[in-house]
């Protein structure tokens, strides 16, 4: 697992990954947005999935991707989609060919998986409160980020606004500003 998966990563996986398993069985695909909406109608009482933002879904899904891959099973992150391009993020498509992933996806039995995916959450999350990382209040995070971004202006692309929550949220969990907009940056390339 890398380093900078966040709590909140975890949590939004895990009611995602009951979204796109429904999807599977229906053999459709599914935009970001409706993704991140159904989650919300699922959990309205939740709220990180409340707060969720299609934007950052990719770095959730790479959480799903973590346990697909793990147990050599179908990518079932290809059946996320962006609305505008109808088709998987680019850094899916570096990779992946999500028409090939897709037809696996369909092919898959996904009923028996439920458990597995639910002791591999229970892994993850404990993996993430044994980490030593300090927890960084909103409003400090967005000094350091802000101190990071004048320090490094000319090397940081202007498609940093666009992930800006999201890199305030990696350094609210105590990610490096330099590796928080790395990251932050990647999720919404793919």
């Amino acid at each position: 697992m890398t380093t900078t998966v966040t709590a909140p990563d975890v949590h939004l996986a895990k009611t995602y990954f009951g979204v796109l398993v429904e999807v599977a069985k229906q053999q459709k695909t599914i935009p970001y947005g409706q993704l991140v909406q159904e989650a919300k109608t699922r959990y309205p009482n939740d709220q990180i999935v409340q707060n969720a933002i299609p934007v950052s879904t990719g770095r959730r899904l790479n959480v799903v991707r973590l346990f697909t891959n793990q147990k050599a099973l179908p990518d079932l992150t290809s059946l996320a989609i962006s609305k505008s391009t109808e088709e998987c993020g680019a850094g899916f498509l570096k990779s992946f060919d999500p028409e090939q992933a897709r037809r696996l996806v369909f092919a898959h039995d996904w009923n028996a998986l439920v458990t597995d995916f639910s002791g591999f959450i229970a892994a993850t999350e404990s993996d993430l409160k044994q980490r030593k990382r300090k927890k960084i209040k909103e409003p400090q995070a967005l000094e350091i980020l802000y101190a990071h971004y004048k320090e490094n202006r000319a090397t940081l692309p202007k498609s940093l606004g666009y992930a800006r929550a999201i890199a305030v949220e990696l350094i609210m969990e105590g990610i490096e500003p330099a590796i928080a907009c790395a990251e932050a940056l990647a999720s919404i390339e793919g």
